[in-house]
């Protein structure tokens, strides 16, 4: 090191200021040789330390990380996902899956659910922790599931009435057909879970002390349901279909076009999984269909769904599937490809019926926000 003096400056009880540089260069006959990577300790003593430059500071723990990498492979071998998103995921395994599966959905189904139907989508190796579970799957399987994040919501009973009125049963065999695609893929609530909600009430009430029969309110499902929709509870698919074809360009084509696209689609197989006997209750509904707005079936559902938090719910879709077994990822895929198919085309199915629901005077309600959220 080496003094400088600055002439002019100021010093403290002087009129010199002192500044200390040190020389980065030191002589070459007084350098000792280093190795690439390697500081000095102290000048002239001939000791070095490596440095930490290109040593990691933080490790991420995974279980079960094999299985984890494997699907991390298979969606780059299918062009699911590629060097930038993982660099872009911190080269994190289960940041970097997370979001191809994430960007992969997005790209198929945009943002046409917003405000429709919402689900959660998880790929984990066990089923969950409830009451049931069995624990991590067998032979390096993972579980795909989609869960219902809002429920969807559809106000029918305009649209039954204006089908009714080109023919009889019309109407009916939409819903009928409406019901059954659905139910295919997802559970919904209809009339016939409100009718089986109001039995238990009455069997309840029968259990119950005497005393406390008159604080019982039963909902008039009955009554909320249209006649024609009673008298078909027993017709076939392929009955409703035939009906419906008959009108397929007739004044409300583009309802009954999206009903039987809808139904064509819910036709189509794949493998999904079943674990009613793992999980503590049913799936929440993925939609709510209703007749009128604040009729007995949304009455029953209100008070049906104050439960559904207080239990582990099976999945609204779940694949089960060996990343690197080729035919089974495919069709998992597949699966679950088709149940995303079917809520976006329910979703326009929506927008359509709301459309006729907003022209009709007796409802003129809008419902803004879903009727059930859950975290």
């Amino acid at each position: 090191m080496r003094r400088v003096t600055k002439s002019g400056a100021r010093r403290r009880g002087g009129g010199q200021e002192i500044v200390v540089r040190h020389d980065a260069r030191p002589p070459a006959s007084r350098r000792p040789a280093c190795a690439p990577d390697i500081a000095l300790l102290g000048r002239g003593c001939g000791e070095t330390i490596p440095s930490l430059r290109h040593i990691r500071a933080s490790y991420t723990l995974e279980t079960n990380g094999e299985r984890l990498y494997r699907l991390c492979a298979a969606l780059v071998e299918r062009n699911l996902a590629d060097a930038k998103l993982w660099q872009q995921s911190g080269r994190v395994a289960v940041v970097f899956s997370r979001n191809a599966i994430q960007k992969l959905i997005e790209e198929f189904s945009g943002d046409a659910l917003d405000n429709e139907i919402e689900y959660c989508c998880e790929v984990r190796d066990d089923v969950g922790t409830g009451y049931w579970r069995n624990g991590a799957l067998d032979d390096g399987k993972l579980l795909a599931t989609f869960e219902v994040q809002t429920c969807g919501y559809l106000k029918i009973g305009a649209a039954l009435a204006a089908l009714e009125e080109e023919e009889r049963f019309l109407g009916a065999a939409f819903y009928f057909l409406l019901c059954r695609s659905l139910y295919r893929w997802m559970r919904i609530y209809d009339h016939t879970d409100a009718e089986f909600y109001n039995e238990q009430l009455h069997e309840w009430m029968e259990q119950d002390d005497p005393a406390n029969r008159d604080a019982y309110e039963f909902p008039p499902v009955e009554e909320a349901i249209p006649e024609p929709v009673r008298t078909v509870k027993d017709w076939i698919c392929h009955r409703a279909r035939k009906l419906l074809r008959r009108h397929i360009n007739g004044p409300h084509s583009i309802w009954i076009r999206q009903i039987l696209t809808l139904h064509r689609l819910s036709r189509l197989k794949g493998s999904v999984a079943r674990y009613a006997g793992d999980f503590d209750a049913a799936p929440v509904p993925s939609l709510l269909l209703v007749f009128r707005e604040n009729d007995a079936i949304q009455a029953c559902f209100d008070h049906e769904s104050d439960r559904y938090n207080e239990t582990t719910n099976e999945p609204s879709c779940a694949v089960c599937f060996r990343p690197e077994v080729r035919e089974e990822f495919d069709a998992a895929l597949r699966a679950m490809a088709i149940f995303l198919r079917i809520n976006l085309e329910l979703a326009k199915l929506i927008t359509m019926i709301d459309g006729r629901e907003g022209k009709d005077a007796s409802q003129c309600e809008h419902r803004t926000e879903p009727s059930l959220r859950v975290a």
